[in-house]
């Protein structure tokens, strides 16, 4: 259903009537404003489930096109699949287009953002940022550039998570951005006080930095290269080049450690 667009030298505007389209979407038929108000009432009180036939409730909301929680949960196919339903995201946007967004976690704990208007099996994708937040990190939105200049880091240019997020009281998070500002960096992230940029001239960040890349660099051997991580099978993964990813997660247990150590002291200081 839509309105009609302002004709040239036609007195009749969008205003005035609405376009409907019934079986045949080639065919549309205008009514009255006022049917189309009624119409949309209907619709909206009558919309049904195309799996279960039957009509949406607080608890089994529409969370894709013309498809009920439950069965979003039962019959999407497209990965991933495994998915719990959160809670509905509140949006001023989605409101006034007629839809509604929600969230999920996967049984990692990883969040995804849908909403009412998607197909069952479009793809969606871990969303870093809302995961984060989720699990009540605090997550810079600011960047200052090399000119001194602030810019909004973009949600979506959030990449990866190294820790626990969903137990650590500490993670690290890398931003990459492939377009605007090229911004490049990562963060320490605590869920009570504010993150730190990961930075190779200042301390915290510079020491950890130095010793996580250094015990790997004891590890070298000529024809292993560094053993960098240890596999959740107990096999070495080796590396002939280090990267900064492969010093992450010594960072972030360093960084675990610190808090660790400094929450200790306050307990023992009250």
């Amino acid at each position: 259903m839509s309105g009609h667009p302002t004709k040239k030298g036609l007195t009749t505007v969008k205003e005035d009537y609405k376009e409907i389209y019934l079986e045949s979407p080639g065919h549309p038929l205008a009514i009255t404003p006022q049917a189309y108000a009624q119409i949309v009432s209907i619709v909206q009180a009558q919309s049904i489930c195309k799996y279960c036939y039957t009509g949406y409730t607080e608890t089994n909301p529409q969370v894709a096109e013309n498809v009920c929680l439950r069965c979003f949960q039962k019959h999407r196919t497209n990965s991933p699949t495994n998915l719990t339903f959160v809670c509905e995201v509140p949006s001023e946007y989605a409101a006034r287009y007629g839809y509604k967004i929600y969230q999920f976690v996967d049984p990692q704990g990883f969040v995804y953002i849908t909403n009412s208007h998607r197909k069952l099996n479009d793809t969606i994708e871990q969303d870093i940022r809302e995961t984060l937040l989720h699990y009540g990190f605090t997550v810079p939105e600011r960047y200052t550039l090399k000119s001194g200049k602030e810019v909004d880091l973009n949600g979506y240019s959030w990449r990866t998570i190294y820790g626990d997020f969903q137990t650590s009281p500490v993670v690290l998070a890398t931003y990459h951005e492939y377009y605007g500002d090229h911004i490049d960096t990562a963060y320490v992230l605590y869920r009570d006080r504010d993150p730190l940029e990961l930075s190779k001239r200042k301390n915290p960040t510079r020491q950890w930095y130095l010793e996580s890349k250094a015990t790997i660099e004891a590890t070298y051997q000529p024809r292993q290269g560094y053993i960098v991580t240890t596999g959740a099978d107990g096999q070495d993964r080796t590396a002939y080049q280090l990267y900064d990813y492969h010093v992450y997660p010594g960072i972030v247990a360093r960084a675990v450690a610190e808090y660790t150590r400094t929450h200790k002291d306050d307990l023992s200081k009250r």
